[in-house]
């Protein structure tokens, strides 16, 4: 069982930074159903407006409890956590499948803020405004049903719901420097995670450069009028510190934390617990 805490991503925050300018991607449909979770509605839609395109939902396999699940894909049952244990939902199998999952979390998310400034503008707006008001209302019931069908999607294909908090943990993924952008884009492997308590420490280095990147970029900050602080930044020269573990992260990695990478996940656990009651 993983027990460290920075060994947890919320499934809220959809594009974790894993270095700067490096991110993971999180994925599509599981290879086998989910682990039963209160609330898994079912349905046979696809996403809407979803980054990833439309795709119809995959006749579903006979369920398995979570500790069965956690057996048949060699993964923790639990991931422990102060606020709450979370118990195992699916894994997610292949770079496409874990791709297709951020898209479709990135569209339920963008829905909700989308739906969230919708309904605030109607609210705000002058009753006088009735042709304007009925423009927004409009769109506030698009959005609302695209967000729906998406949530239904979610619900079926991967156990979520909106009344669970999720963490997803990567178990097989590569590291990828990348040359170019669309169809021309590159991408070289330079180093394999062979588990969860490898990405683990790989994150926990990256975190750690990216604060010491933070750090030196707000004691900047403090020396500048604020007339100077709306100009870009300069280039900064990196401090000692900063070019150690630059350094360490280049022999152990082949990554340099200044430059881009992705992260592709191969194969990654999704765990739930109900959220927090206020």
């Amino acid at each position: 069982m993983l027990k460290n805490k920075s060994a947890i991503w919320l499934i809220c925050i959809i594009v974790a930074v894993v270095a700067i300018g490096a991110g993971y991607f999180l994925g599509k449909q599981a290879s086998v159903a989910p682990a039963e979770a209160p609330n898994a509605a079912s349905a046979e839609v696809a996403p809407a407006d979803s980054a990833a395109g439309q795709q119809p939902a995959a006749e579903q396999p006979k369920r398995v409890t979570a500790a069965e699940l956690a057996k048949l894909k060699d993964v923790p049952e639990f991931i422990e956590s102060p606020d709450g244990n979370f118990t195992l939902v699916t894994v997610i199998e292949g770079e496409e499948q874990n791709r297709f999952l951020r898209g479709s979390l990135q569209a339920v998310t963008t829905q909700r803020r989308n739906l969230a400034m919708l309904s605030q503008r109607f609210n705000q707006m002058d009753p006088k405004l009735a042709q304007q008001r009925e423009l927004v209302a409009g769109q506030i019931n698009e959005t609302r049903q695209a967000l729906e069908q998406n949530l239904r999607f979610m619900a079926q294909n991967f156990g979520y719901t909106l009344a669970n908090n999720y963490v997803l943990i990567p178990h097989q993924a590569t590291l990828n420097s990348v040359i170019g952008t669309g169809e021309d884009q590159i991408k070289t492997v330079v180093y394999t995670f062979d588990g969860a308590e490898s990405y683990e420490k790989f994150q926990q280095k990256t975190d750690a450069y990216a604060k010491m990147k933070r750090d030196q970029v707000d004691a900047y900050r403090e020396t500048l009028t604020e007339a100077e602080k709306q100009q870009p930044l300069p280039n900064m020269a990196l401090t000692d510190a900063m070019e150690k573990a630059r350094q360490e992260m280049i022999k152990e990695y082949k990554c340099d934390p200044e430059r881009t990478y992705i992260i592709e996940i191969q194969k990654a656990a999704l765990y739930f617990r109900p959220s927090q009651q206020r």
